[in-house]
């Protein structure tokens, strides 16, 4: 049990990374997009609040965690190719830092549908 309790923070952390990896030149460039990373951590807590209160199903959890990850593949896909460049040189850790999000949202949506529902929460279900 030890070890799920673990792959489950690690997964976690691994949601929070994908929402916040930007590179701070960024959010000079558009400031309104420095919205998008609270607001995401935001639905992320409340749909791991809601699962571990019994507030939300484990199902409905895991489908609204990886829609918080599927909104963050498409609205990195679409600031991509209009924030290539900056000025008339390559912004190259634009380009790696969404490649890695987008990367780590696809890795944990992958993930969370091989695990058990039951390994979804925090706390373990006591037997009756």
């Amino acid at each position: 049990m030890r070890s799920s309790r673990s792959h489950l923070i690690l997964l976690i952390v691994l949601q929070v990374v994908a929402i916040i990896i930007y590179p701070p030149v960024f959010f000079g460039r558009a400031p309104q997009a420095a919205l998008l990373p609270p607001i995401m951590l935001l639905l992320l807590a409340l749909a791991l609040a809601g699962m571990n209160t019994g507030t939300l199903a484990p199902s409905s959890g895991r489908t609204a965690l990886n829609l918080i990850q599927g909104i963050n593949i498409v609205v990195r896909m679409i600031m991509f190719f209009p924030n290539l460049k900056q000025g008339d040189s390559w912004d190259v850790f634009f380009i790696l830092a969404q490649l890695v999000g987008i990367g780590l949202s696809w890795y944990n949506m992958a993930k969370l549908d091989e695990l058990p529902l039951s390994e979804l929460l925090f706390r373990s279900k006591k037997s009756q």
